[in-house]
């Protein structure tokens, strides 16, 4: 009975005016994102190849020694392009797409004898205000089309499912019949689901075509799989406006009435609630200016130049074993760099604390939670923002550890790292360096989704049950 309900509510979706602009909307947005994209990944992969080879060549001119090494590190650390950002491009011109690590400079003591600080990472410090959560963008992408298209097409099918047969008195004539009030409500669900998906799928097909066959992106079998549970995601955010929409149609009596309603909780729910949360509640954990940050670099600067205020007046030497003075300059450059960067990490952490806090607070919003699920799915946005800086870390220290096993293996080295007379002077053989290469993990892309996941899975059984309970006391 159910496919029988079904098929004739199929029928009437598929003949209908809504049918086909659904069919000419979907399929020219995604043709519209297709050739927004075409070419895309090859200009970002060629630029991405191009920076991480210029960075290579400088590490190269400066392994003539380890102490070139220690001062100027390893260069600037580029994040990959993916090929799926058609799909989500996660606000990338917003974030920062390198880490830096580099050294402070030099400086003069009263003997007139320059020294080198070491190298330290500086990480990415953006003000959090330009990580915009839900940012306008020139191309149209697969998570715009689906969180505001799809979202409302849902509406446009859903809103006088119920309602319209109100006002008509065929749903009293349907539930006179012995046929249960679920099998009525589950069969215009499924009907305004395979309507929508017809289309959706066809458009999502000649997207692919499009930039397949391009050359312009490609599509490994893991990317292929990403596109399957992105087109999943996408089918469970559908049933979540499907389920508003006959919840609301099923509460009232006039179809007018029922999409008044449902286009009001559109705009709220999915225009203005992600676009405006994010920004109100970014400043609930606020975080140190770069000002207070500078100054907090000022302070940590004159508590060092106190702490070692003979420092100034020793100079240190080649001497095997390592002189006082050397060790006391190795010290200091030592807990310089650790103290430095570990600042950088704290203001960066706070950083990443209020994006993820208002991330979290503007789920509240299925429009977001979809979006986000895409992202982490597509490896663009925060979250794999975040991914990169935690390999960004761990590389700063294997870097760290091969400068000093290598200063360790040189027997003329004072094994003093920080002054260059107390550091291996020898060439080190560039192949021998870690080298940094940013690795997207599908599996910590699914982990990340997995949350976003469950939300719209509740937001859908939710919704759908209060449809139910909302039926099955209708009085026709």
């Amino acid at each position: 009975m159910i496919w029988h309900i079904t098929k004739r509510e199929l029928y009437d979706h598929l003949n209908s005016l809504r049918f086909a602009f659904t069919t000419v909307l979907l399929i020219g947005l995604m043709i519209v994102n297709a050739i927004g994209y075409l070419g895309e990944h090859t200009a970002q992969s060629t630029a991405y190849q191009k920076k991480v080879s210029a960075s290579l060549d400088k590490m190269r001119s400066n392994a003539d020694s380890l102490y070139n090494l220690l001062t100027e590190g390893p260069g600037p650390l580029y994040k990959k392009p993916c090929p799926l950002s058609f799909c989500a491009n996660g606000g990338e011109t917003f974030i920062p797409e390198s880490a830096d690590g580099v050294g402070e400079g030099l400086f003069m003591t009263s003997s007139r004898f320059s020294i080198n600080t070491t190298w330290r990472m500086k990480y990415p410090q953006s003000n959090p205000s330009l990580w915009d959560l839900m940012p306008d963008y020139t191309n149209v992408d697969w998570g715009d089309i689906i969180s505001i298209a799809l979202s409302l097409v849902a509406i446009l099918f859903t809103f006088d499912t119920i309602s319209s047969e109100q006002e008509r008195g065929t749903l009293r004539l349907t539930l006179s019949n012995s046929i249960s009030r679920g099998t009525v409500l589950v069969s215009k669900f499924l009907a305004a689901l395979i309507t929508i998906s017809i289309p959706f799928l066809i458009a999502v097909l000649i997207n692919l075509f499009l930039l397949y066959t391009s050359g312009s992106v490609p599509l490994a079998a893991s990317e292929w799989g990403q596109l399957g549970v992105i087109v999943f995601i996408a089918f469970v955010y559908v049933s979540i406006f499907l389920g508003l929409g006959l919840l609301i149609s099923s509460r009232v009596s006039s179809s007018s009435t029922s999409l008044t309603i449902l286009l009001l909780i559109w705009v709220v729910w999915v225009v203005l609630l992600p676009t405006t949360i994010g920004a109100l509640t970014s400043g609930l954990q606020p975080t140190m200016t770069h000002n207070e940050l500078a100054a907090r670099q000022q302070s940590l600067a004159s508590r060092f130049f106190e702490q070692y205020d003979e420092l100034w007046r020793k100079t240190p030497s080649r001497e095997i074993p390592a002189t006082e003075e050397t060790l006391l300059w190795s010290k200091y450059l030592t807990e310089d760099a650790r103290d430095n960067e570990k600042l950088n990490e704290e203001h960066l952490d706070a950083q990443i604390a209020q994006v993820q806090f208002a991330i979290s607070i503007t789920r509240i919003s299925p429009a977001s939670s979809v979006r986000y699920a895409i992202e982490s799915l597509a490896g663009t946005g925060f979250t794999r923002h975040v991914q990169f800086l935690e390999q960004v870390r761990r590389y700063a220290g294997e870097f760290r550890t091969f400068l000093t096993e290598t200063d360790r293996a040189d027997p003329e080295s004072p094994h003093a790292l920080g002054p260059k007379e107390g550091t291996s002077q020898k060439p080190v053989r560039f192949e021998s360096i870690p080298k940094f290469e940013d690795r997207i993990s599908f599996s910590e892309a699914y982990n990340a989704a997995a949350t976003d996941i469950l939300l719209l899975l509740l937001f859908f059984v939710v919704l759908f049950a209060g449809a139910f309970l909302s039926f099955i006391r209708v009085d026709v």
